[in-house]
């Protein structure tokens, strides 16, 4: 259990910066459902209707990482809109174990267990690819965006090419990255079942994000269920996040500071882990 904890921080940090699966990978932006059902129309509106504000959120929920083995643990997880994202590990009687930061430039993951740390760039994970903390918090809340130039919105959904397949929509940046392409797709509802990011030319998914569970919230359609599926270091990994009901626009405490006599680690010490 105490390495499972090391490697569950580790690969939140990996996949929730967007961090590339294979080098030269672009991370992947997500579009958010909406209730209307998608039969007629410019879908991309339907969308966008969708979206509402909000500037803060907390909430618990459980985490659950199978890399092999399977490792659950509850879970608060807090954003400040385009400020910071917080995921705390909770494994045991509600008491802490770890902590997952990323700010607009950080990454912060402290491991309790083994009194350790990492503090770090969020460049390190993203490649140079222009992805924001705000993308990011739209990745784990179901909203659509395009990377580098944040939600979807009136304004950029021009960059969306609509593809119908069926009963589903999915939809596309016009901008893709180093040789792999990513897509939205919807079910016939307008809700968001997955994001998939395929090497150009490619069927199968390397990167894929599934959706479920998609409530109508006051910030609009909003995804309780994410479930990421990659590869790392040539191993097979997913992480599932569940969210119980979420507390829009209150009082959010994000503590980014570290214990006092823990070691720092370099976040290639801490990802090395997934050869243990």
């Amino acid at each position: 259990m105490r390495n499972r904890i090391a490697i569950i921080i580790a690969l939140t940090a990996l996949l929730a910066a967007c961090g590339t699966v294979k080098k030269g990978a672009a991370p992947g932006g997500t579009t958010t459902a909406s209730t209307t059902t998608v039969t007629t129309g410019d879908p991309r509106d339907a969308v966008i209707a969708k979206l509402g504000d909000w500037q803060t959120m907390q909430t618990g929920g459980n985490i659950k990482l199978n890399a092999g083995s399977s490792f659950s643990s509850s879970i608060q997880v807090r954003m400040v809109k385009d400020q910071a994202i917080y995921i705390s590990l909770r494994p045991m009687l509600g008491i802490e174990a770890g902590r997952l930061i990323i700010t607009a430039d950080s990454l912060y993951a402290v491991d309790k267990i083994h009194k350790r740390y990492i503090a770090e760039k969020v460049s390190i994970l993203t490649s140079g690819i222009p992805v924001t903390v705000s993308e990011v918090q739209d990745m784990f809340l179901g909203r659509p965006f395009i990377i580098g130039k944040g939600t979807v919105d009136n304004e950029t959904k021009s960059g969306l090419n609509v593809t119908r397949e069926g009963n589903t929509v999915v939809l596309s940046p016009d901008e893709q990255y180093k040789g792999y392409g990513y897509a939205f797709t919807f079910d016939k509802n307008g809700r968001i079942t997955s994001l998939d990011i395929v090497p150009t030319g490619g069927k199968t998914a390397a990167y894929q994000v599934k959706y479920d569970d998609v409530r109508g919230t006051s910030a609009g359609n909003v995804a309780h269920g994410i479930n990421i599926n990659a590869t790392v270091e040539r191993k097979a990994m997913s992480l599932a996040l569940n969210y119980k009901d979420i507390d829009w626009n209150g009082k959010v405490k994000i503590d980014a500071s570290i214990p006092q006599n823990y070691k720092r680690m370099s976040a290639r010490d801490l990802f090395s882990m997934f050869g243990n």
